[in-house]
């Protein structure tokens, strides 16, 4: 079967009944996708699906629904009014705030260093420092599930290519799942580059994708300074998931039009705010 509909490049595999029991990360995430696809679930048939008690069903549906992912009802959940489907294309982010995404990975640029390990997520403001990298620096490991990212950053001299195994998500051409997650649980990195969809003092930095926000979380756990690339656009706005809290971000490069209440707010949560 395929664990998604739409929106993820995967080969076609068996049925969860005939293979090993699933993870639990692994059974929400074909929850979600069925009701991506037709709106609500019932536990039987999730029970049958998955090969599962109906206990354990539930209890995925409560961590679904503490995500604010879905909503229980009586025998099954519906999805919650907001779909990821709703997030936009890559390159339909591409023609959106383009100076400002610019000036943000200008400036985050200035901060690599030569003989460094570097984590740059995938994204259209993340592309924009490795579009403005210098060319002399040497012996630079650019680690990214971005596609456009990796593409861009194999361009460079003297820089090696890191990505990780894994499915291609279509909407952001994110390389995910399972086998990236293991990959990277096991780097160490000396900074991350994030990206983020949204991003407030209460709900840190969000992302509309369970897989995504996913891999976020794991590098951040793995990286030794985590620095913020996001329009002032993103402020404010929450997603489904939280990649991570906002006191797991040392440092915010954005533009000069986030309000200086904003700013305030965010440095006295413990970041430094950069605006360009």
């Amino acid at each position: 079967m395929h664990s998604n509909i739409g929106d993820y490049f995967m080969t076609d595999q068996p049925s969860p009944s005939t293979e090993k029991p699933l993870l639990a990360a692994e059974r929400q995430r074909i929850i979600i996708d069925q009701l991506e696809r037709v709106g609500s679930v019932r536990n039987a048939m999730l029970s049958e699906l998955l090969n599962v008690s109906i206990v354990t069903i539930r209890s995925d549906l409560r961590e679904l629904e503490m995500q604010g992912l879905l909503e229980i009802v009586h025998g099954g959940a519906v999805l919650k009014e907001w779909s990821p489907s709703l997030e936009p294309l890559l390159e339909e982010r591409q023609r959106i705030y383009v100076e400002e995404k610019k000036r943000i990975g200008a400036r985050a640029a200035q901060m690599v260093r030569s003989g460094q390990t570097i984590y740059v997520d995938g994204g259209t403001t993340t592309i924009e420092l490795i579009n403005h990298l210098p060319t002399n620096l040497e012996a630079l490991q650019i680690i990214t599930q971005g596609l456009n990212i990796g593409i861009a950053a194999a361009g460079i001299p003297n820089v090696e290519v890191v990505m990780p195994g894994g499915f291609v998500r279509r909407r952001t051409l994110s390389i995910l799942g399972p086998q990236a997650i293991t990959f990277l649980e096991t780097l160490n990195t000396d900074c991350m580059f994030m990206s983020g969809n949204g991003f407030s003092v209460e709900y840190g930095v969000t992302s509309p994708s369970l897989d995504e926000a996913e891999l976020k979380r794991t590098v951040v756990q793995r990286t030794g300074h985590v620095i913020l690339l996001a329009d002032s656009s993103k402020y404010g706005k929450r997603q489904l998931m939280t990649a991570a809290p906002i006191d797991r971000i040392q440092t915010l490069i954005t533009d000069d039009k986030l309000p200086d209440a904003a700013v305030t707010k965010l440095e006295n949560a413990g970041l430094e705010v950069i605006r360009v």
